[in-house]
């Protein structure tokens, strides 16, 4: 945008962040954030970045993160404050914003104990997200923000695994194999892991159906659920259609 045309479209875009189009408070509190085609002022960002993600505009919880994590516009770095938006765009399902918080995790910074994002996680996986059960299971694995405890991330990777949550499986896997676990036994999760390799075989996954295959091995080297997904693997590899 330029001249007459910049200012007339800034104009609309104001008229409809002032009339509640969270698309329109979002965008325009990137804008202001980032200081393109209207001078940074993240104080008025955050107003707009935070009425929208009210409105569970994802790309305003993403940024929000962002702008929080960075420090950006002498707004003070809070990792705490930037996992918490993280979280709530995760939740909605935003691969970008699961990914910072896997990122977080790995470098042990933004859940600090007592933080909100910790109180935020276990309310999910208090109402049954699958996804928020098998995080809390990774929080007191690493002992990040949690006090670390095998069984408490037993527990709750179970829980999210028996609904299908893949990291679960392959975290449970894990701990199976390093002698870690109590509850779980080597057939159950031999079991997840054929079920879910069968269920990627149905999608056409066979990279992934792989994946499984060989956490059973790892468990039970000559276990029989090896062989079956085994067998299904080879066929419909051979079945595959040449160059894909």
């Amino acid at each position: 945008m330029s001249g007459e045309n910049e200012h007339s479209e800034l104009k609309k875009l104001r008229h409809a962040a002032d009339s509640g189009d969270a698309e329109a408070q979002g965008k325009l509190g990137t804008l202001l954030a980032m200081g393109e085609e209207v001078p940074r002022d993240v104080e008025e960002a955050l107003k707009w970045l935070h009425l929208a993600a009210e409105q569970g505009d994802l790309t305003s919880l993403f940024n929000l993160g962002i702008i929080y994590e960075q420090g950006l516009g002498g707004v003070p770095s809070d990792m705490d404050e930037a996992a918490l938006w993280y979280w709530q765009a995760a939740e909605m399902g935003d691969t970008g914003a699961k990914m910072k918080l896997g990122t977080m995790l790995i470098k042990g910074a933004g859940f600090s104990p007592g933080s909100k994002v910790i109180a935020a996680i276990r309310a999910s996986a208090d109402k049954d997200m699958a996804y928020a059960k098998a995080f809390l299971g990774k929080l007191y694995l690493e002992g990040t923000g949690l006090e670390q405890s095998d069984a408490d991330a037993e527990t709750w990777f179970r829980k999210a695994a028996k609904q299908g949550d893949e990291g679960a499986m392959f975290n449970l896997g894990e701990m199976l194999v390093e002698g870690r676990t109590i509850e779980t036994s080597e057939d159950e999760a031999a079991q997840w892991f054929y079920d879910f390799g069968m269920n990627c075989l149905k999608e056409g996954n066979i990279v992934k159906a792989f994946d499984c295959l060989v956490s059973i091995k790892r468990i039970i080297p000559e276990h029989f659920l090896a062989q079956r997904l085994e067998d299904e693997i080879e066929r419909q590899n051979e079945n595959r259609p040449r160059g894909q």
